[in-house]
């Protein structure tokens, strides 16, 4: 007669085959393998079709076999997008931004409206562009030097041509660099007789500013005081190129023609 124990083991033993034995008769395993199967399948469907189907964790990976080696190559649903390439990591297509436009200095203003002089249609654009011109040239001028060459021009009213040009002298050498204050020392050299200190000036004048058409005129009559009618027709000759409206029937430049070369015959 068996013991007890030994009965206990062959009853559980007996226990755990019936139940496997009735897992493999109800084909449990079988049914589970082909639900696998059909699951997967659909899947793949949904997946083809454009739709995006996140795969159940029990089933993104099917079981290795035992003898099988894991893949060391990662799925290509678990690699991430490109990311993009943003302006600031440099990329090739980014452009440099447009550089601002530049701000125009009174130079810069000064040369425009010459050009603009030099191409007036009337004697009255001209002259409202002459008033623009002196206007920006003068306003390089610093407080004192105006002071001093408004004190130059009450000198020139009350017949005090010296001392003009002595405060015109004072004011070039605080402001060396402004063309108009030479050509001023210049008007006023003129009125006190220093014809030689006029040329002087209006050259300094020039050499600074080329296409100041009144520092032209103003060596034109400086040279007719000088009685050199040929340097006096070639610097209104230079005038007519910047301001053409300022002698628009050509009467003086005919007249200046006379006094360099005489009458014509």
């Amino acid at each position: 007669m068996p013991s007890p124990a030994s009965s206990g083991w062959r009853l559980t033993h007996d226990m755990r085959a019936t139940r496997f034995s009735a897992r493999r008769r109800n084909g449990f395993l079988h049914l589970r393998s082909r639900f696998l199967i059909l699951l997967m399948a659909g899947s793949c469907l949904l997946a083809s079709s454009g739709q995006i189907v996140a795969a159940p964790a029990s089933t993104a990976h099917p079981p290795a076999s035992a003898g099988s080696a894991p893949s060391s190559a990662p799925s290509k649903a678990a690699t991430p997008p490109p990311a993009a390439t943003s302006p600031q990591q440099g990329g090739h297509d980014n452009k440099p931004p447009a550089p601002s436009a530049k701000k125009l200095t009174r130079q810069d203003r000064i040369g425009l409206l010459a050009d603009q002089l030099a191409h007036a249609k009337t004697p009255e654009e001209a002259h409202t562009l002459e008033d623009m011109l002196e206007t920006l040239r003068s306003a390089g001028l610093s407080p004192t030097t105006q002071l001093l060459l408004r004190r130059a021009q009450k000198d020139v009213s009350a017949e005090k041509p010296d001392n003009a040009v002595e405060d015109m002298g004072d004011a070039i050498a605080l402001q060396p660099d402004q063309a108009i204050l030479w050509r001023s020392r210049a008007q006023m050299r003129l009125v006190a007789g220093d014809l030689a200190g006029a040329v002087q000036d209006l050259g300094a004048a020039l050499q600074r500013d080329p296409k100041d058409a009144q520092s032209w005129n103003l060596l034109t009559t400086v040279e007719e005081h000088r009685n050199d009618g040929q340097a006096a027709l070639k610097a209104w000759q230079k005038m007519l190129d910047l301001n053409p409206m300022a002698d628009k029937n050509h009467k003086r430049l005919d007249a200046l023609r006379i006094k360099a070369f005489g009458q014509p015959t």
